[in-house]
């Protein structure tokens, strides 16, 4: 008997019987007793499969955060309520948290498009030269004029490569390389052995998915990917201390670098009561994890491929906002078109230059510190004076910063980083150590 799910699932019962003739019509018959017994077995199979599948999706694609879980699942509690109360014009409910502190850290690489665009040109003229040896040896076999002509094309694009590469260049030369060189050397294998030989190693050297030379790009997204992944796992792991002290929600992303989100307030949280204490430890805690995060991006730097280093930002907001979860995005965002300001600075500080230069206010080695109130100031100078005496943080620059489009009067503090040589990011400072050395 074969029988299909709502979930359309198919379950098929097979029976067997090791003596002849001993299953017919009759024991057919007697089975249909059995079925609804196996169809609810197998539905029961079935649900619990599709609820693993949305358990995984929650857990790995669409996460809420466990400080604000309460929040949604009161919107989705009230939604099934008033379902079952057939109430007309249902929706979920809004999730917005007000009067919320906002902080924002971010280890950006530096020089990471002019590092990529390096790796490509160094791809494009590996490609390119091996491709003229391999005209060059046909040369010698087969004096055709074509050759010659092909080689002078290669050399030309080889040249675009070497003054500067443009949108759009890179596909044109892999375009030029498939249409007119690729057939060539299909001849050319022809000619001997030793050439088959050759156009053979040049295919070899190409990514077998991409058909390109990739090896310089292959080299540099490796030590990318191998320092997103320790700046993030090492951010991750001192988070969820980090929470113990106070919940709060946080969200982190891998760019070139990596960049995170944080917000504290009362509305975040139904059980502990809120004070400012918490939002000036956590500042104090982002201070001192953005000096190990420097240290874990410096030690890693000998087992890169890449010399990569990383420049740091935290930016300062005095006065809280309100945060709206996008049902379109899946993300929390500010509401409020005050709010929007911030985030404005949020995406374009790190570009800014320091006033009256052409100077970028984040560089390697240094920890910038934006904010637009001389408070802030005094309240971080606090902070930077006691892991000074600790040695992690070094000489002091106060700056003035360039006016970004929509938002001025924005100032910093840069402070210098003193690298540990004996880093080990499994034996960093806990929270609660912090502020009771920070107290004493």
């Amino acid at each position: 008997p074969i029988k299909a799910t709502e979930n359309n699932d198919l379950a098929l019962l097979e029976i067997a019987s090791p003596r002849a003739y001993e299953l017919n019509s009759v024991n057919l018959n007697k089975l249909k007793d059995i079925i609804p017994v196996f169809e609810v077995a197998v539905k029961r199979a079935s649900d619990e499969y599709q609820n693993a599948i949305e358990a995984l999706i929650q857990e790995h694609y669409t996460t809420i955060h466990p400080t604000v879980k309460w929040r949604f699942k009161s919107a989705a509690d009230k939604y099934l309520q008033q379902i079952s109360s057939q109430e007309k014009n249902i929706k979920l409910d809004e999730i917005i948290f007000n009067n919320v502190y906002p902080l924002f850290g971010q280890s950006d690489i530096k020089g990471s498009s002019i590092a990529r665009n390096t790796a490509i040109k160094e791809d494009l003229t590996t490609q390119l030269t091996l491709g003229i040896s391999v005209l060059k040896e046909a040369c010698k076999s087969e004096k055709l004029p074509i050759y010659n002509e092909l080689m002078f094309r290669i050399k030309e694009y080889s040249h675009e490569v070497h003054t500067g590469l443009k949108a759009g260049d890179e596909i044109g030369i892999l375009d030029f390389l498939k249409r007119d060189i690729y057939p060539v050397f299909n001849h050319i294998k022809e000619i001997n052995s030793e050439l088959h030989s050759l156009v053979n190693k040049y295919m070899d050297r190409l990514d077998p998915n991409l058909q390109v030379v990739y090896e310089k790009r292959k080299a540099y997204e490796h030590s990318v990917t191998l320092l997103n992944d320790k700046l993030a796992k090492f951010i991750d792991s001192k988070q969820e201390e980090a929470q113990i002290m106070f919940p709060h929600y946080f969200e982190r992303y891998k760019t070139d670098g990596v960049e995170y989100n944080m917000y504290i307030g009362q509305s975040l949280t139904r059980i502990k009561k809120y004070d400012d204490l918490y939002l000036y430890n956590l500042r104090l805690w982002q201070l001192q994890v953005m000096c190990e995060m420097e240290n874990v991006a410096h030690t890693a730097r000998k087992s890169m491929e890449h010399d990569l280093q990383v420049a740091s930002l935290i930016l300062v907001h005095s006065n809280p906002l309100a945060i709206k979860f996008r049902m379109d995005e899946k993300q929390f965002d500010v509401d409020g078109a005050y709010n929007i300001r911030y985030e404005i600075i949020k995406k374009r500080i790190d570009k800014a230059h320091i006033k009256n230069t052409n100077k970028r206010l984040t560089v390697p080695g240094k920890i910038a510190i934006v904010y637009s109130q001389d408070k802030d100031a005094d309240e971080y100078l606090k902070y930077i004076k006691y892991l000074q005496s600790k040695n992690q943080l070094g000489v002091i620059e106060k700056l003035e910063l360039e006016d970004l489009q929509g938002v001025s009067g924005l100032k910093a503090l840069r402070v210098e980083v003193i690298y540990q040589k004996d880093f080990d990011s499994k034996k960093t400072i806990t929270i609660d150590q912090l502020m009771d050395e920070f107290k004493s």
